[in-house]
């Protein structure tokens, strides 16, 4: 029997790999975004005499911010930008991008992967998975820029109070699994934690939940014991959940990144490409977390969230 609350989606992951201690990268990344600050801003290149940049972010909280800060970040530099009020999901920002209605769009990239390339096998490896998403984007006449060292994996997430700490531990546990409409299609979600070959869980029931903190708040009433999330959801730490770990490596490597049309890069050049690169060097992991619990919990609008954070950074000045 499945019930059916409210609906929506993501598509997530995975742990950092080893990186330099962050005032070092964030460092790096001033430097870097400085440089390009004169070559975007200054002389004869000004960005305003190019097309209007059109973006717009998936319609989930974080989503939002992300769009807002490269939006923001692309204005102060003097591109013409329109962004577009959030809408819809993975899917849609792809056909957007295909049909032309947006330049620019953020996604993560193991996602992207499943609904560019679905037979792909999903790895933690963001580079392997760069490899057979970039022609699949060129394919579209867009392109996939570098990754951002900031990850929002997808994660199964239980109470506190579970004895589970792996995703293998809750085979035989009487579980009932909460996800949003688009996990239960998913190989890299509801399919492959129930596939025999994979997984091979079995839950007492599942529940249908629209993603984003109604996930959290479920969990937390007892109404399901593990939840498909992303794993920068601020809820966890406040609620004390935990994220299982993904012992036999369902969930795909999930850094955000940068997809632009080619007639853009064409329109603007390497200076885009440039400029875009280091803002997504400078966005972390933690930077996610951060900007949610703002959005979430203090239920504050990512247009502010995002240009504090880009002011904090130097990136607006």
């Amino acid at each position: 029997m499945t019930r059916t609350a409210l609906v929506q989606d993501h598509g997530q992951d995975d742990r950092e790999t080893r990186r330099p201690p962050r005032r070092l990268r964030r460092a790096a990344a001033a430097l870097a975004a400085g440089a390009l600050v004169l070559t975007a801003c200054g002389g004869e290149e000004a960005s305003s005499d190019g097309p209007t940049i059109v973006t717009r972010g998936q319609d989930f909280s974080e989503a939002r911010t992300i769009a807002q800060v490269y939006a923001q970040r692309l204005e102060a530099l003097g591109y013409p930008v329109e962004l577009l009020p959030a809408a819809g999901f993975r899917t849609e920002a792809i056909a957007a991008l295909e049909s032309g209605e947006v330049d620019l769009i953020v996604d993560y990239i193991g996602g992207s992967q499943a609904a560019l390339a679905p037979d792909a096998a999903p790895t933690a490896d963001a580079d392997e998975i760069m490899a057979t998403i970039r022609p699949a984007y060129a394919a579209l006449g867009a392109r996939a820029l570098d990754y951002s060292p900031a990850i929002d994996g997808d994660a199964l997430i239980v109470r506190g109070d579970s004895p589970a700490m792996t995703i293998s531990d809750l085979a035989g546990l009487d579980v009932v699994f909460g996800a949003s409409a688009q996990c239960f299609e998913r190989p890299q979600c509801y399919l492959g934690l129930t596939d025999p070959d994979v997984y091979g869980l079995s839950f007492a029931d599942t529940v249908t939940i629209e993603f984003g903190p109604l996930l959290g708040e479920a969990l937390k009433a007892g109404e399901v014991d593990a939840v498909v999330w992303n794993d920068t959801a601020p809820q966890i730490g406040v609620e004390g959940f935990r994220v299982l770990e993904d012992d036999l490596g369902l969930f795909p490597a999930q850094n955000i990144a940068p997809i632009v049309s080619e007639a853009l890069i064409e329109a603007y050049g390497q200076d885009l490409v440039d400029v875009l690169d280091a803002l997504s060097a400078a966005i972390m992991t933690e930077d996610l977390i951060a900007w949610n619990v703002e959005t979430d919990l203090e239920f504050r609008e990512p247009a502010d969230v995002a240009r504090e954070w880009l002011e904090a950074e130097g990136l607006l000045g």
